[in-house]
């Protein structure tokens, strides 16, 4: 295990997070660079006390040795993966803004501001059949089909895994040689069905892993009233991306899938998004 101490340390601080562990039965050495102290611990903390050592004093971070991933930590790359093409960034300092678009029977037919696309970057599709683009937009398989190539592998998080889990399933993804990498945040999951942001698995992952971070607004949310406030906390939070559903249909027709926002609403919520994301970000 490896822990990280703040930047603006005391040697005091130091000597007690130093001692708590020795106290704890851990053998601990001590690393000062430049700029930062690294303390290496050797022994077997138990899950509590990675928890409690997080907390200590000027701590900025506590590392597990044995983490079941390499290609996707942020200790084999410590800058922020970006991942690009006509989809738009996924990562860096601007939000990507995906829209799921519901009751378009025909791309032809589409009205002008839905094929505008703006503000969005990309559509996803959570079908088979995915077109190529929805007017302006480039189009984006959510769920490819098994043994399809995709131009972006987003790997879902299950309602119950943590973060490590998570990026693990990713590791494999790029040890296979997958590039575009992206992981997907679609809630945990309450017993009774209903769903919730889950902004700790995003925290940590941004912490243990380079891979962008996209948060499905839609399936978190699973009502239309709580699609807002789902993805202006992702945003806030520091996730790299959402996904908004619009209905693209006829205006007079019912949305046939749920937490759908009709076209304008989900154009004002990106808007609206950017801006956060601005403020955020500085």
């Amino acid at each position: 295990m490896i822990i990280v101490m703040e930047l603006d340390a005391p040697p005091e601080a130091i000597e007690h997070v130093t001692r708590k562990l020795e106290e704890a039965g851990q053998t601990v050495q001590c690393m000062t660079g430049a700029n930062r102290t690294v303390l290496a611990v050797f022994g077997d903390p138990s899950e509590q006390g990675y928890a409690l050592w997080k907390d200590l004093p000027y701590v900025a971070d506590v590392l597990r040795i044995d983490e079941p991933f390499r290609l996707a930590s942020r200790r084999f790359r410590r800058a922020s993966t970006i991942v690009s093409g006509a989809w738009g960034n996924i990562g860096g300092d601007k939000p990507w803004l995906a829209v799921e678009p519901v009751g378009l029977d025909s791309v032809t037919d589409m009205p002008h501001g839905i094929a505008a696309g703006r503000p969005f970057d990309a559509a996803v599709i959570r079908g088979k059949v995915v077109p190529p683009s929805m007017g302006a937009l480039t189009c984006l398989a959510l769920e490819p089909s098994p043994g399809t190539q995709s131009d972006v592998v987003f790997v879902h998080r299950g309602p119950s895994w943590g973060a490590n889990k998570w990026i693990g399933l990713a590791e494999r993804e790029l040890a296979e040689g997958r590039h575009n990498v992206v992981l997907l945040e679609a809630g945990g999951e309450y017993p009774n069905g209903a769903r919730t942001l889950e902004m700790a698995a995003i925290a940590r992952a941004k912490i243990r892993t380079h891979l962008p971070i996209v948060v499905d607004a839609p399936s978190v949310a699973q009502r239309a009233r709580y699609v807002a406030a789902i993805a202006q906390a992702a945003i806030a939070g520091g996730a790299d991306g959402v996904i908004l559903r619009a209905w693209v249909g006829k205006r007079d027709e019912l949305a046939t899938l749920p937490a759908t926002l009709p076209w304008d609403e989900a154009v004002a919520l990106g808007v609206r998004l950017r801006a956060i994301a601005a403020a955020a970000r500085g």
